[in-house]
């Protein structure tokens, strides 16, 4: 195995860590103040930044389910936050908008996370930012490509066929004796 690939140097896991640091620190601030769940402000926030919005596009947009979306939605409703329209170029489809009070609720949240966001990065240089900035475009680029669509499948498809670890053949040999037993 590669020590440079190892679990604590792999990019989706430390992104992930500081994405869970930051997302609780936000969701802390707002779930008290607005009643807002994580999933909640990252909805109001990409209807704030793109509105009007379809609620697939903010599902695209947030990289949450559907299902989760629509609960978010249904719940901003709800708190006065989000109001539904129907497109007038289509009368079957919904688009997104903030209320007033959500405009107020957005602003203050997206007050704070740019603060949060200025602080964090405070311990890179102007250059080192910029680069970050570069360097995440690359990577973002990057993941689009390899874990989505059909490229995702059939390139590490070969990967999970062959390297099947022992626990796993066990587990597929009892399910299938199972299987065969309840026949």
């Amino acid at each position: 195995m590669n020590p440079q690939f190892s679990l604590e140097k792999r990019l989706a896991y430390r992104f992930s860590i500081l994405s869970t640091l930051n997302v609780r620190c936000i969701a802390g601030l707002y779930t008290k103040k607005f009643g807002l769940s994580s999933a909640g402000w990252r909805i109001l926030s990409i209807i704030g930044r793109y509105e009007p919005i379809f609620p697939g596009v903010a599902a695209q947009l947030s990289t949450m389910d559907a299902d989760k979306v629509t609960r978010a939605v249904d719940r901003l409703v709800e708190m006065g936050y989000v109001i539904r329209n129907t497109d007038a170029a289509d009368r079957r489809r919904v688009i997104l908008c903030l209320t007033s009070r959500g405009h107020a609720v957005y602003a203050e949240v997206e007050e704070v996370s740019q603060e949060l966001d200025a602080e964090w990065r405070s311990v890179l240089t102007a250059e080192e930012n910029k680069m970050l900035n570069g360097i995440m475009d690359k990577l973002d680029a990057q993941a689009r490509e390899l874990f989505t669509g059909e490229l995702a499948e059939t390139r590490f498809a070969p990967v999970r066929a062959t390297k099947r670890p022992a626990a796993a053949k066990k587990t597929a040999k009892a399910a299938a004796a199972r299987k065969t037993t309840a026949r």
